[in-house]
């Protein structure tokens, strides 16, 4: 028979809603040592082990019920939980271009310091060499695909850890999404430019969706198989 007590019918209804799992831990542990405390008050009055638990349910009320007034709770308690709107759509329309040319310089110097130490004028000297210069190159897509995962990682990252709707994430992938679709970063001999082309980079731009699908997919995942261990 699958459990239904108290405790399981919270943790359950946290998951679907969303909750990091280091949450869920914590917030079903704070519940189930104050439900706890309901029922040995309980005892402490002289009612039966089977009316202590019911009392201590009644006095906690529907786990369903709390488990959505524990993830408003969660939302509440920080920044981007409280401003979702301005967090996941305004925010990520003036940042997402500044975050992704410094995640992008951050890599294309990591990358360059490796190969030629910082030593600028060897890499100047590559730039001549048609081998080396091909090499430039995929260095520079690569630093780009990373640049556009990490942007798109971090507001993933803080939609998760506020507790917000899955759509809020979803809306800021999207973002990312459409700006790496038409900015650009391009490398030719001695030259770097950064600007906005018309014509769509469809790789770019599929990397902030395939990162929101496997997202979804992970927590879609996650919540059958707790479902289906709640039930065993």
């Amino acid at each position: 028979m699958p459990r239904t007590d108290f405790t399981e019918q919270l943790r359950r209804r946290l998951v679907e809603l969303g909750c990091p799992i280091v949450q869920v831990r914590r917030l079903v542990q704070e519940v189930a040592d104050h439900h706890e405390d309901l029922k040995q008050a309980a005892l402490s009055e002289g009612l039966s082990e089977t009316d202590a638990e019911s009392r201590a349910n009644v006095q906690l009320g529907d786990p369903l019920v709390l488990a959505e007034h524990l993830m408003a709770a969660l939302r509440r308690s920080s920044w981007w939980g409280r401003h979702f709107l301005i967090g996941f759509c305004l925010l990520p329309l003036l940042a997402v271009p500044v975050l992704w040319t410094l995640f992008l310089m951050l890599g294309l110097s990591l990358e360059f310091a490796l190969g030629f130490g910082w030593d600028w004028k060897k890499l100047h000297v590559a730039t001549d060499n048609p081998v080396a210069f091909h090499h430039l190159v995929l260095a520079l897509h690569g630093a780009d695909y990373v640049a556009i995962a990490l942007v798109t990682l971090l507001f993933c990252w803080l939609a998760r850890r506020s507790g917000v709707s899955l759509k809020w994430m979803v809306i800021a992938c999207a973002i990312c999404s459409l700006y790496a679709s038409f900015v650009y970063a391009r490398i030719w001999p001695h030259n770097f430019e950064v600007g906005i082309t018309w014509t769509p980079q469809w790789i770019e731009a599929a990397i902030p969706l395939l990162i929101a699908g496997a997202i979804y997919a992970f927590r879609r995942r996650t919540t059958q198989c707790f479902q289906e261990k709640v039930a065993v």
